[in-house]
C-alpha cells in the first residue's frame, strides 16, 4: 500500500547534500507520491530529482513478506525512522507528514524553496518564458503554473496548524513512540506565518501592469484554444486563493484540532491556542483598519485599502459572522471567540472610518468600511435577538 509518510525520512538540506545524493533514496518508499526535487538557492548541491531506488521501508516490507515463520523480530524495528508508515486513510487526518506531494521532514524549507522558484519564474515570464513568435497567451499559462505552485504550498503548510504526528508503534516495541505527538508549536507558528504572508499579502501574487497586459488567451475554433475571457480575472482568481486559505485555517476540523491539542499539551508548556490562531488571522487581514492612518495621500487610484485586501477583508468578515451567529455548526468556544472579534472589529472599523472621512480618504476605502460596519452591526443585532 501507499506510504504517504515516507517523504519525511530526510530534511530538505539532507536531501540536497553529497551524503544522500546518488547514495541513498531521498524518501523511505517508492510508494509515496513525491514532487520533483528542484533545489533553488537552497545550498550548493542539487540532490537527486527523484527516487533512485527503493527505500528502507520498501526493504522492510519485502523482508516481512518473505520471512517464513515468526515475523516478530522483523516487526521490532517499527520505530526506526525509515519505517514510519501512514497510508491513504491517514491523508485527511491530523498528521501533516501524511500527505500526497509533500516533501521532506521539514516541508517549510521545501515550501520556502518553492516560493523562491515562483518569484523567480514570475520575474522572467515576459522576457524569457515567451520566445519571439510565440503567443502572449503563454504568459498567462506560465503565471497559472506559478499560482498553482503557490496554492499547493499554502495548502500544504496549513496542514501543520493543529496537527499531530501519528505513530503506529505498539506497546513494548523497542524505542517505541507515543501514538500521538502534537506538532511542535514553533512549527505551527511558522506554518501560520507562511500562510498569512503568501495568501493574504498583495505582494505575494507578483502581479504587475506589464504582466497583466500580456496574460491573454488564444482564440481557436478547433478546440485547441481557450474560449475564456481574453483578460485574466484578477480579483476572482486572487480571491479564490485567499478564500481557500481562510477555509484551510477556519474549517471546523482545523479549529477542533487546535482546541483539542490545547488539552493534549501540559498546561505548563507552550501551545498553539484558538485565541492565538484567531488573533494572527485577524491582524494579518485587517492591518489597515487602525486608528493611525498611513501618512501618504489617498485617491481612488491609490486607495488606502487595496482592492485585493478589500475583497479579503470582506471574505473574512463573512466567515467570522457565520461562526459568531451559528450559521456554521461549530463548538461554543469557537463561536464566542468569533463573536469577540467581530465586536472588536466593529469598534476598530468605526474608529478608522471616522478618521478616514475626516482625512478625505478615497471613496473605495470609505465605502468598504461603511459596508463592514453596517454588516457587522446587523450581525450583532441578530445575535442579541436570538440570545434574548
Amino acid at each position: 500500500r501507499h506510504n504517504f509518510k515516507a517523504s519525511s525520512l530526510y530534511g530538505h538540506a539532507e536531501i540536497n547534500s553529497e551524503a544522500v545524493k546518488g547514495v541513498k533514496p531521498l524518501a523511505a518508499s517508492v510508494m509515496d507520491y513525491l514532487p520533483a526535487n528542484f533545489n533553488f538557492e537552497g545550498g550548493t548541491v542539487q540532490g537527486d530529482y527523484t527516487m533512485i531506488g527503493i527505500g528502507p521501508y520498501d526493504h522492510w516490507a519485502i523482508e516481512y513478506g518473505y520471512t517464513f515463520g515468526d515475523r516478530k523480530e522483523v516487526l521490532k524495528t517499527v520505530a526506526e525512522p525509515g519505517h514510519a508508515y501512514l497510508t491513504d486513510e491517514d491523508t485527511s487526518g491530523p498528521d501533516p507528514l501524511a500527505r500526497r506531494y509533500d516533501f521532506s521532514a521539514d516541508p517549510m524549507t521545501y515550501a520556502e524553496n518553492q516560493m523562491r522558484i515562483v518569484r523567480h519564474q514570475r520575474a522572467h515570464l515576459i522576457e524569457e518564458f515567451v520566445d519571439d513568435g510565440e503567443s502572449w497567451a503563454k504568459t498567462r499559462r506560465g503565471y497559472g503554473i506559478t499560482l498553482s505552485m503557490q496554492q499547493r504550498m499554502i495548502g500544504m503548510m496549513s496542514n501543520w496548524i493543529g496537527g499531530a504526528h501519528v505513530h503506529r508503534d505498539r506497546k513494548g516495541d523497542p524505542d517505541g513512540h507515543v501514538p500521538i505527538e502534537v506538532v511542535d508549536v514553533d512549527r505551527q507558528r511558522r506554518a501560520l506565518a507562511f500562510v498569512v504572508a503568501n495568501a493574504f499579502e498583495d505582494d505575494a501574487y507578483g502581479l504587475t501592469t506589464d504582466l497583466l497586459l500580456r496574460m491573454t488567451v488564444d482564440k481557436w475554433s478547433d478546440g485547441g484554444g481557450d474560449r475564456g475571457e481574453s483578460t485574466w480575472p484578477v480579483h476572482d482568481r486572487v480571491l479564490g486563493t485567499q478564500a481557500a486559505a481562510l477555509t484551510y485555517l477556519l474549517n471546523p476540523s482545523t479549529l477542533g484540532r487546535v482546541y483539542d491539542n490545547e488539552f493534549r499539551v501540559p498546561a505548563d508548556q507552550d501551545a498553539m491556542t484558538l485565541p492565538e490562531l484567531f488573533r494572527t488571522i485577524v491582524e494579518g487581514v485587517y492591518g489597515e483598519i487602525t486608528p493611525e492612518l498611513p501618512s501618504r495621500a489617498f485617491s481612488d487610484r491609490r486607495p488606502m485599502i487595496s482592492s485585493l485586501r478589500r475583497n479579503l477583508q470582506s471574505e473574512l468578515t463573512g466567515r467570522l459572522i457565520d461562526l459568531a451567529t451559528g450559521r456554521v455548526s461549530i463548538s461554543r468556544p469557537v463561536q464566542t471567540l468569533a463573536l469577540h472579534h467581530i465586536r472588536h472589529l466593529k469598534e476598530r472599523t468605526a474608529s478608522t472610518l471616522k478618521r478616514a472621512r475626516a482625512a478625505g480618504v478615497d471613496d473605495y476605502s470609505v465605502a468598504h468600511l461603511e459596508a463592514m460596519e453596517d454588516r457587522i452591526g446587523k450581525a450583532l443585532d441578530s445575535v442579541y435577538v436570538v440570545a434574548n
